[in-house]
């Protein structure tokens, strides 16, 4: 049996794709982890967007901080998986901690660079601020 050019042809081509699926596949860890991975960045966003509510209740409110988050709160920045709000604690008069659990890495393009602030590890992870500066920039693309 002979095998013809375009049988060569499609088998080539058919193997190229191939190929080029399980690269992608290798390269965005599969769709599983990218759920995960959006996940987490929905806790960043989260976080950022409660902690910006805070410094502006804070500038409303003679500089007092809130002693808790308020319902509203609480159901709108729940963790989208877990379901549990932020953890938050007053430090200082004008200082506060918002805790939370993340699933993953954080961005690994820029770890000490404009968002250093946001980086984090698997498991929980704090992060301090100041109701008297102006707050650190979210990335925008997380991977």
């Amino acid at each position: 049996m002979r095998i013809s050019r375009d049988g060569i042809a499609a088998c080539l081509a058919t193997a190229v794709v191939v190929l080029f699926v399980v690269l992608g596949f290798l390269r965005t860890h599969g769709p599983r982890t990218q759920r995960i991975i959006k996940t987490d960045e929905v806790r960043l966003m989260n976080l950022s967007r409660l902690a910006n509510e805070i410094v502006e209740s804070y500038r409303k409110h003679d500089k007092q901080l809130p002693l808790e988050l308020s319902e509203v709160q609480k159901k709108e920045y729940a963790d989208p998986e877990r379901g549990r709000p932020p953890d938050y604690s007053r430090s200082s008069p004008n200082g506060f901690a918002l805790c939370t659990h993340f699933s993953t890495d954080g961005p690994k393009d820029d770890r000490y660079g404009k968002f250093a602030f946001w980086k984090h590890g698997p498991g929980a992870k704090c992060y301090q601020f100041n109701a008297d500066e102006t707050q650190p920039a979210i990335p925008y693309h997380y991977y």
